[in-house]
């Protein structure tokens, strides 16, 4: 299903470069999909003269980095770019669950197909038993079903501070591939936020600030956020980032500190990651599928080898 935040924020974006108030174009984009529908309720508040920072936060379906970014665009005069940079960023999301599914459905293919084959021989051999049947039918489902299951509720239900979801954030930036994905996903959210808001003329504590609470994942986070320490004692920010940060983005960094183009170094980092974890989570949707397969070839081989024992055993017990 297609994401309306992509044309709403892209829409915004438009008007808002053309010179339309906010308010006409909040107007425009209300009924654009469910994320439009949200704008309806919006408009009210906007024409008694609320701010959209102020607004935001009422409604859960603006996630963190939408807060930050619109607060960034009213207080910087860039509300257009930040638009289309949300509008980017839910596209790129899109795209990422939109090649994630598709690499999918081979996979679940093959397992509902093993799920109904492979319980033949064991059904046949208990006598046509077909208690005997849709049991192994199911548990072959479940093993891969529950363990999917669980990980989503814990993704979905999890809070979005405290104890629980650092623990959540902290194994998903180590899984292989998907990790490396996530760290570069927070590093490009860092380094655009702090360039346009840097570019903008915004004083440096408030902009490592903003692009400290535009990273989601909270490890990532603690490892960016001494930049706000130090910027805010009057040091160099980079003297404040986690030395697990990679080599390349605490070199680039010093460079532009050390040369005044900051916002130009840290704008590169941005498209530079953000490039990066594109391909990576490209490739995690390529490997994903073998390693269903796999797992399928295993159960399927187990269920194989149990059967003949059975046959095996039948015979020799004649």
């Amino acid at each position: 299903m297609a994401d309306s935040r992509v044309n709403v924020y892209h829409n915004l974006s438009i008007m808002l470069n053309a010179g339309l108030p906010i308010m006409r174009a909040i107007q425009n984009v209300a009924g654009q999909g469910s994320f439009g529908r949200l704008f309806r309720k919006i408009e009210p508040q906007i024409a008694t003269g609320m701010s959209l920072t102020d607004i935001v936060p009422l409604y859960r379906q603006f996630e963190p980095l939408d807060r930050v970014l619109i607060t960034v665009g009213e207080q910087t005069g860039q509300s257009a770019e930040m638009f289309e940079m949300l509008s980017q960023w839910y596209a790129f999301r899109q795209r990422l669950s939109r090649t994630m599914l598709i690499g999918m459905i081979l996979p679940l293919f093959y397992i509902h197909a093993a799920s109904i084959l492979i319980p033949v021989v064991p059904f046949a051999l208990g006598g046509w038993n077909w208690a005997v049947y849709f049991k192994l039918m199911f548990l072959i489902l479940a093993i891969f079903y529950i363990p999917g299951l669980v990980i989503l509720g814990i993704v979905c239900l999890a809070p979005k501070k405290g104890i629980l979801r650092s623990i959540l954030d902290t194994a998903v930036i180590y899984l292989p591939a998907i990790g490396k994905g996530v760290r570069e996903l927070a590093l490009s959210r860092y380094c655009k936020v702090f360039a346009i808001t840097y570019k903008a003329g915004v004083p440096i504590v408030e902009c490592a600030r903003m692009a400290s609470e535009s990273v989601g994942n909270q490890v990532m986070r603690r490892r960016l956020e001494g930049g706000y320490v130090m910027a805010k004692a009057g040091e160099e920010m980079s003297k404040g980032f986690s030395r697990f940060l990679p080599a390349e983005f605490l070199s680039i960094w010093q460079v532009g500190e050390e040369s005044g183009e900051l916002d130009e170094s840290a704008g590169r980092l941005g498209d530079m990651y953000a490039e990066n974890a594109e391909r990576t989570f490209g490739l995690v949707s390529r490997l994903l599928p073998f390693g269903i397969y796999l797992i399928v070839i295993l159960v399927i081989a187990y269920f194989i080898v149990t059967g003949f024992m059975k046959i095996f055993d039948s015979m020799y017990s004649i």
